[in-house]
């Protein structure tokens, strides 16, 4: 199941609804389905729940019962009959034969006209049945991203600039001739879920965010400590080396007992960080005592013969 279904079918399953909320949550669907004019009231869909929901809502707001077909490609439309349509569009004050398709927000006033409640109430059933008509999220395991796909252009204006009013980050753009107003805010897309009454997958999001946020820091820590263990095994391998020298030459006894112990047992433990060679003595070593020693047996070994600018660094 994709997660816009999971969205949707979530958002059809809230049932009580006051009848100023009911009457917002059917304009949306109706107003930002397939056509809403004189000409034809319908909707295309994918999903079996967003059909039944358009249906039930208009049965329920206007007593008309809709046409639901389904397509051999498995799509479902839901129409009204010609005979039909005025009584609908009279229903949301449009004779249908506007010049542009417009949001009445005369259809968002809920019965009390109190402004908090209608910013609570209607306008989140508006968006609710908008999002059942047009509205798509991409997989949050993948990225953020939700849509809405409006057919005309100052519709989609008119929506943007309400959503906008919430604080959400909604901006406009067009595909193929169809405009689109979509979020890619995480935080934006949770409040929007919430505003609908998707609560559920509103967490869900939350909780993929958390996970991938411990996965980064997980990752970045990995990174570091794989960096870590390179550089110490490469200045390891360049010590050894340098002190190898200095046994082969057959120098070691001219150094001082303390050193030449230091200096076999380094050979004995390449693998060993500062930290940890330093703790194989009794008492152990500071981690600068240790590189002390490591740059007197060094400078020792340069002077056995020429050192490479890259040797001086060495320690």
């Amino acid at each position: 199941m994709s997660f816009s279904l999971s969205v949707k079918e979530e958002l059809a399953k809230i049932e009580y609804m006051p009848p100023c909320c009911r009457h917002a949550m059917t304009y949306g669907m109706l107003l930002f389905g397939r056509e809403f004019n004189k000409s034809g009231i319908s909707i295309m869909t994918e999903h079996e729940v967003v059909a039944k929901t358009y249906a039930a809502l208009l049965k329920a707001e206007t007593g008309i019962t809709a046409v639901i077909s389904v397509s051999k490609a498995g799509k479902f439309t839901v129409s009204v009959e010609q005979e039909d349509i005025e009584s609908v569009l009279s229903c949301f004050s449009t004779s249908g034969s506007e010049s542009f398709t417009r949001i009445n927000r005369g259809n968002l006033l809920n019965e009390s006209d109190n402004e908090s409640e209608v910013l609570n109430c209607c306008n989140a059933a508006f968006f609710r049945g908008v999002f059942l008509s047009c509205g798509t999220l991409s997989d949050p395991n993948k990225g953020y991203h939700l849509e809405f796909v409006v057919p005309f252009r100052m519709l989609s204006f008119d929506l943007m600039k309400m959503l906008t009013e919430y604080n959400l980050k909604a901006k406009h753009m067009v595909r193929r001739y169809v405009n689109i107003i979509y979020i890619k805010d995480s935080e934006s897309i949770e409040d929007l879920l919430n505003i609908m009454g998707a609560q559920s997958c509103a967490f869900e999001i939350m909780n993929i965010k958390i996970y991938k946020d411990f996965r980064n820091v997980s990752n970045r820590r990995a990174n570091f400590d794989s960096a870590n263990v390179a550089r110490t095994a490469i200045a390891a391998c360049a010590q050894v080396e340098k002190i190898q020298k200095i046994i082969d030459s057959g120098k070691l006894s001219q150094l001082p007992e303390d050193l030449r112990r230091f200096a076999v047992l380094r050979v004995e433990n390449p693998d060993s960080s500062l930290r940890e060679f330093g703790e194989l003595f009794s008492p152990p070593l500071s981690r600068s005592a240790v590189n002390y020693r490591i740059k007197k047996l060094i400078a020792f070994s340069e002077q056995l013969g020429e050192a490479s600018p890259e040797d001086k660094k060495l320690g």
